[in-house]
């Protein structure tokens, strides 16, 4: 069956055409309660300008991290198209648990409330092409540091102060191709917002996400894990499943791919991994 129809047929979900004008649907998840959202603290303050600021824009982040793990569990147990190009089949229930418990019923996981979000680049590690990274694993207080970049990842959910039908609103804004976005015909560095940034920061929280299948990190075994053409395909399947980047761009293609009502082709080398924010590179996180 066309992955169209499928995707159709597998949500329970009503989804209108994507649109930057007037809004973007989306699967349709409940307001985190305070206790599932991260903390933000002294480097985030409330009256930064301009507005929408990095308060506004990270507290988005967090619901639309949330989002991408509703949109996953509303097809993953019938997935044939899109999963196998991330994971082995033969790991899709403990797959399905992880994102499951993320979500949480859509108000997150409740451990999600430990995690300390932070600007300031305490361990000078944002470099050249980083948009985040994160530590303290197996503590009660785990952090996220967001580097300056990653601020220019776009939004799912509404952000505050930025109207839809704004002139500049696709600057601030992940949209589809035919609703004048960036997110085009194939995988691609585009569907990295802000909140893919953090669902990729969350699931190294041991803690939280307790994987049998040992803890998600980045570039397992030295292979390249960060990217839309390492993930895609590439990277071996049982090192997929323990590859943060890849719970994170499966998830953003089912998104997508609900939201667009189309079926992606696989990223090319050289042009949907070449992130102008990362001087045409791969972004890390």
């Amino acid at each position: 069956m066309h992955l169209i129809r499928t995707l159709f047929l597998a949500s329970s979900l009503s989804l209108a055409h994507a649109s930057v004008l007037p809004s973007t649907p989306k699967p349709g998840i409940r307001a985190l309660s305070k206790r599932a959202e991260p903390n933000t603290g002294e480097d985030f303050p409330e009256d930064e300008e301009p507005v929408p600021n990095r308060l506004n824009k990270v507290e988005t982040a967090f619901k639309d991290a949330i989002e991408l793990t509703s949109a996953v569990l509303s097809f993953i147990e019938t997935d044939e198209t899109i999963y196998p190009h991330y994971f082995d089949p033969a790991d899709r229930e403990e797959i399905t648990r992880i994102f499951r418990d993320l979500n949480n019923d859509g108000e997150g996981h409740d451990m999600l409330g430990n995690f300390l979000v932070q600007t300031t680049d305490l361990d000078n590690a944002c470099g050249d092409r980083g948009l985040a990274y994160s530590g303290d694993y197996n503590t009660e207080q785990p952090f996220i540091v967001v580097c300056p970049r990653a601020f220019n990842k776009k939004a799912i959910g509404d952000l505050e102060g930025k109207d839809r039908g704004d002139e500049d609103a696709r600057d601030f804004y992940a949209a589809c191709a035919e609703d004048g976005g960036d997110i085009a015909d194939n995988v691609s560095f585009h569907f990295n917002t802000l909140g893919m940034t953090l669902l990729h920061e969350y699931l190294h929280y041991d803690l939280m996400i307790q994987s049998s299948f040992g803890s998600i990190v980045d570039n397992p075994d030295d292979e390249p894990g960060y990217g839309p053409v390492a993930v895609y395909d590439r990277l071996p399947k049982d090192l997929a499943r323990v590859n943060a980047d890849s719970y994170a761009y499966y998830a953003a293609e089912v998104y997508w791919s609900l939201i667009c009502q189309k079926e992606f082709q696989g990223p090319r080398e050289g042009i949907d991994d070449a992130d102008p924010d990362c001087g045409e590179q791969t972004c890390e996180t």
